[in-house]
């Protein structure tokens, strides 16, 4: 650790904390020391690096919102990631890879899909063509007489733990930064005219200004308060695995009205079938795992649209996540000017998160947009 500290105490002193080393966290210390080289960036996680939802996120990148401020978010970020494909020599295209989309929905839901396409953009009627490659990519595919499959603009499948490793790295290349882990913060706190993070075990870290971006901890943290009063809740996430090579080019497959959707993962070698979980209230430090109700969720979608994927679906990616009213992310202040949190990805944290880094500085530092 640099030498930072203060002139009391010798307790070591930064100008930032940022509470939380997932993708938000690591976009926003990465901005931070990109507006001002000289700042001193301290981030901090409870755990190892990289434990949280960011680890296990399936980073599917669909640029929709559900109302205005939604679809502005998505698509500032979708602008700031094409940014730091240009920026992020050695990761290309910021771990970005382009994939064909279709949507499979009922056919009175329609217009509804296409209002909330963030760049204005709108599906189109599956073509003969696209219908033969789809029967071949998703064995026995079918849709009732009242549901419609459509094609819309690819969009983008990332690696979030690699994309916030490359941004760590970046910021942690300056010796002036520190990353701190093991430092489960309990308050954060105004002592003078400092900003003051205490950890469970008393330790203590002071910075000029600090960001608290917690993902599924948001309930269990500093912010507790200021996230429930703001109607936070954790659920668990789920996403099984169907364990079957996808093609080279596979698209991936939205069940809209089903909040599910199925991305091909070639690092993997198997594909990622995301559905909403039933299960509410459920922490991330609670044993988490895929049970008979998450399973009976996804047989159901895939015995009636893709019944050939039945035999393959083998295991799985479970976490908790912090959604928050109109899956609309929280980014404000918390008792001071001094203090921000960006809570409530609401399972779009990674899609959502330059936006959220962006406006976590605009708030502590002026309108100085990335």
């Amino acid at each position: 650790m640099p030498d930072t500290t203060s002139e009391s105490g010798g307790v070591p002193h930064y100008d930032l904390a940022v509470v939380g080393a997932g993708v938000v966290g690591a976009l926003t210390a990465y901005y931070a020391v990109r507006q001002d080289p000289a700042r001193r960036v301290l981030v901090i996680t409870h755990g190892a690096r990289g434990t949280g939802a960011t680890r296990v996120s399936a980073g599917f990148d669909t640029p929709t919102g559900h109302n205005p401020a939604q679809r502005e978010l998505a698509a500032r970020s979708t602008a700031l990631f094409d940014k730091l494909a240009t920026e992020l020599a050695d990761l290309p295209g910021a771990g970005r890879q382009p994939v064909d989309v279709y949507w499979l929905l009922g056919r009175d839901n329609v217009a509804a899909l296409d209002a909330t396409m963030a760049d204005g953009g709108t599906t189109s009627p599956v073509e003969p063509r696209q219908r033969r490659m789809l029967d071949e990519v998703f064995p026995g595919l079918a849709h009732g007489d009242g549901e419609v499959l459509l094609a819309s603009a690819p969009m983008t499948a990332g690696q979030p733990q690699l994309l916030a490793d490359h941004l760590l790295d970046a910021v942690l290349s300056s010796p002036a930064n520190t990353l701190l882990e093991g430092f489960r913060v309990a308050s954060v706190r105004r002592a003078g005219e400092r900003v003051e993070l205490v950890a469970t075990d008393g330790s203590r870290v002071t910075a000029d200004k600090a960001v608290v971006a917690p993902g599924p901890w948001a309930l269990s943290g500093p912010v507790a308060d200021a996230a429930r009063e703001r109607g936070a809740r954790v659920k668990k996430v789920v996403a099984f695995h169907i364990m079957t090579t996808p093609p080279p080019g596979a698209p991936a497959l939205i069940f809209e009205d089903a909040d599910a959707f199925l991305l091909p993962h070639h690092p993997g070698g198997h594909w990622i079938f995301s559905i909403t979980s039933p299960d509410w209230d459920r922490g991330p430090d609670e044993p988490l795992a895929v049970d008979a109700r998450d399973r009976d969720v996804a047989l159901a979608l895939l015995e009636r649209h893709v019944p050939g994927f039945v035999p393959h679906l083998l295991g799985g990616r479970v976490l908790g996540d912090c959604f928050t009213p109109g899956h609309l992310p929280v980014v404000d202040t918390v008792g001071d000017d001094d203090v921000v949190m960006a809570i409530g990805g609401s399972g779009s944290g990674y899609r959502l998160a330059p936006a959220m880094a962006e406006d976590v500085l605009d708030l502590l530092y002026g309108r100085t947009r990335i």
